[in-house]
């Protein structure tokens, strides 16, 4: 307790003489959220380096930098640091991370190179239209839309789940290439018995189970992506008749 009352107080002492002009400003690329990034950032790199060679390494340091991506976010609101770098470092990190994951598939798995350029470009066509429309519009945040689908998916609850769910139906994919017969050494689904079932959950190997299972919040994500993308694009064309009347009015004058 005393130590969360010495931090408040320095909290706020900085913030008192941060307005009396005292104190330099911290520059945006040394906020704690920032640094996070940063260093989901090397994570990744690191386990795409070794994603063919060192299996473990590759998923934990994998598992670890998609973890981070939601403490830099605590981090962002817990020291009021949120930055415009941080939002931009944050997406493209999260693009990044999934476009690199496709290319060690198209490695490990030749035969579905084509799905896997159309993830890659529905990913990247969905995420940049809607950031770019969202910036031209002068939109205060990227997470409204008049989609259903799209709001809900930028409920946070929701937001968290699928993306989670999305990252373990890749890793799984990647892991199964690895380990296809791979069993946990305690399983707590053994405890579930049902009659009639040719395969129970307990005889599934571990990655195949996770793939499967996360399959329908992947396939939710899909649809999240092309609806965001529409979305986008019914907004831009909006901008550009707009644009295109103020041209003609100004013309007229």
């Amino acid at each position: 307790a005393c130590a969360r009352c010495t931090y408040s107080a320095a909290r706020r002492s900085r913030a008192s003489k941060l307005q009396r002009g005292q104190m330099a400003p911290i520059p945006s690329y040394l906020y704690v959220p920032n640094v996070i990034g940063y260093v989901r950032v090397v994570l990744q790199l690191t386990s795409f380096m070794v994603a063919l060679d060192h299996v473990t390494i590759a998923v934990i340091c994998y598992v670890v930098a998609q973890g981070l991506d939601a403490v830099d976010g605590i981090a962002a609101r817990m020291f009021n640091q949120c930055s415009e770098l941080g939002r931009v470092l944050d997406m493209v990190t999260d693009r990044t991370s999934t476009v690199c994951l496709c290319l060690v598939l198209a490695r490990l798995y030749p035969q579905y190179v084509g799905y896997l350029t159309v993830l890659v470009t529905i990913d990247l066509f969905s995420h940049w239209y809607h950031m770019h429309a969202t910036l031209i519009s002068a939109q205060s945040t990227h997470k409204g839309s008049p989609n259903w689908v799209v709001r809900l998916y930028y409920c946070k609850p929701v937001l968290f789940t699928i993306c989670a769910m999305t990252e373990l139906w890749y890793v799984s994919l990647y892991a199964m290439h690895f380990a296809p017969d791979w069993r946990p050494l305690w399983n707590p689904l053994a405890l579930v018995q049902v009659p009639g079932l040719l395969a129970m959950p307990s005889q599934v190997p571990a990655w195949t189970f996770a793939c499967y299972g996360s399959t329908p919040f992947f396939l939710f994500k899909q649809v999240t992506n092309i609806a965001q993308f529409v979305e986008a694009c019914k907004v831009l064309v909006r901008l550009d008749a707009q644009q295109k009347e103020e041209e003609a009015a100004r013309r007229k004058q």
